[in-house]
């Protein structure tokens, strides 16, 4: 066993079931002594990018790689691991980095169905155990997990800023990662929030650091709540999104948009969508 998977490819597109797929690649390089190689795959739909989109692309896949950075440094405790981001169709990308590493594993994640499929890996995952010239190990969503619960939904391990990050540097990072506001975290641990709002209602120079003015009166949830109240604690609040957070450790973000995608009906239309999440029976 000590010689069977030196290299272990572990393709991740953030979601909470990719992340638990890398465990378990984890677990095996630690059986095995061998290394993960994490790898997320940004899809576009160009296939010959005009230089404008090159540069787009080039930075998003710098952030991605910062991104994986700290998923390694989380989840990995030391197991040897390297990084890999990657723009393209998610399944080829797989399979040819597969096959450029010289993996003798793949382990990669499977979705439940949903009402809005993801394509990755979902499908992908099927297309990259036919089409792959190395073993594929594919891990389930957890049976007991809670369909209804916020860890189940969120972005974990979110793109962070520290309290000394300048006013211009967080200008840029939102405009890159096309975000409206990040965790302000000191460690893992949230001590604020910055918004396009207090950026644009401020009058501070640009080199002023967010600690000046951030909200820290922070609005989170944990993974456990359920999705009906994040929702009225976003509608209440009036904000895009919440922390996510356990044992005083930032895990993740719920945002407007994935409520949407687990409440969204179409047949329903907005008016029952409204009362859906509000948990009201009136019309």
């Amino acid at each position: 066993m000590s010689c069977s998977f030196r290299t272990i490819l572990s393709p991740i597109d953030f979601d909470a079931n990719s992340l638990r797929a890398l465990d378990t690649a984890a677990e095996l390089a630690r059986v095995a002594g061998g290394t993960v190689v994490v790898l997320h795959v940004l899809p576009h739909s160009s296939t010959t990018p005009a230089a404008d989109e090159l540069d787009a692309t080039v930075a998003q896949e710098q952030l991605a790689l910062a991104r994986l950075a700290r998923i390694c440094e989380d989840r990995l405790g030391g197991i040897p691991s390297e990084i890999v981001a990657r723009t393209g169709d998610p399944a080829i990308c797989i399979i040819h980095a597969a096959e450029e590493l010289k993996a003798d594993l793949v382990v990669i994640a499977t979705h439940a169905s949903r009402r809005k499929p993801k394509p990755f890996p979902g499908s992908v995952a099927e297309r990259v155990i036919r089409e792959s010239i190395c073993p594929v190990v594919t891990v389930r969503p957890s049976a007991t997990g809670d369909p209804d619960a916020v860890g189940t939904h969120m972005t974990p391990a979110p793109t962070t800023i520290s309290i000394d990050t300048t006013i211009a540097r967080v200008q840029q990072m939102m405009a890159e990662n096309r975000l409206r506001w990040f965790p302000v975290v000191t460690g893992s641990e949230v001590v604020g929030i910055v918004t396009d709002r207090d950026i644009a209602s401020c009058y501070a120079a640009a080199e002023t650091t967010v600690g000046a003015i951030m909200t820290r009166e922070v609005i989170a949830v944990s993974a456990r709540t359920s999705m009906q109240e994040a929702a009225r604690q976003l509608l209440e609040s009036d904000i895009d999104g919440l922390p996510v957070v356990d044992n005083r450790k930032l895990v993740g973000v719920i945002t407007r948009s994935d409520v949407l995608k687990v409440f969204a009906d179409v047949e329903s239309g907005p008016r029952v969508l409204l009362r859906r999440v509000l948990g009201r029976s009136n019309p």
